[in-house]
């Protein structure tokens, strides 16, 4: 087991506590200078400035190695955040290529995609029309059952306006649908307009 050898070592510019193996001899840095120049010895020295950037210079002032502070928990999480920012851009980049990929494999030209695009939106198209056509019905339903006269018989009259409250419910609930129909038929005409301008661009190239 190598000797344990404590140097009264100058530390420059600010030195901390630490142990380098040189040639089976341990040395221990016995004193530092703080960053207001007092000195401190011993555990004072390893408590002090083992948060500093340390320069370890021998008995006969050679400089033997020279130490980086330890990383701050700010700079650790900045590294941490970067990485992580790395590894997504990484998986972005993937996505994008495996979605390339697939456009080629699926369309084998521009006029397949116009023509995917247009079969699509053809049958979302007659599907809106059919719930509208339906709403409408409702709608005619509606005034029929409004325009009526209200029975004078209570539960006559409680069974119109449950039908009325019911028929209501139906017209907002099927129009709540068609909005949402209209909602993703703009959305799969962007779609597909992304799709044309990526086939456009790979196929240029």
């Amino acid at each position: 087991m190598p000797n344990l050898k404590f140097q009264s070592l100058q530390l420059v510019p600010i030195l901390a506590f630490t142990l380098l193996v040189n040639s089976g001899t341990v040395y221990a840095i016995a004193k530092c200078q703080d960053a207001d120049g007092k000195w401190h010895y011993g555990d004072s020295a390893a408590t002090v400035c083992g948060d500093t950037r340390i320069t370890i210079i021998d008995k006969s002032g050679r400089k033997i190695e020279e130490i980086d502070e330890p990383l701050t928990l700010e700079v650790i999480n900045a590294q941490k955040a970067e990485e992580k920012r790395k590894e997504l851009e990484q998986k972005q980049r993937t996505k994008r290529e495996l979605e390339k990929k697939r456009i080629l494999a699926i369309y084998p030209s521009e006029e397949s995609v116009i023509r995917a695009r247009d079969d699509r939106l053809k049958g979302m198209d007659k599907n809106i029309r059919l719930q509208e056509e339906l709403l409408d019905t409702m709608r005619f339903d509606m005034k029929g059952l409004e325009a009526r006269e209200l029975p004078v018989d209570e539960k006559e009259k409680e069974k119109l306006e449950t039908r009325i409250k019911m028929q209501q419910e139906n017209m907002d609930a099927y129009y709540k649908a068609i909005t949402q129909l209209r909602r993703e038929r703009e959305q799969t005409a962007e779609k597909y307009q992304e799709i044309l301008m990526e086939f456009r661009e790979l196929t240029s190239k």
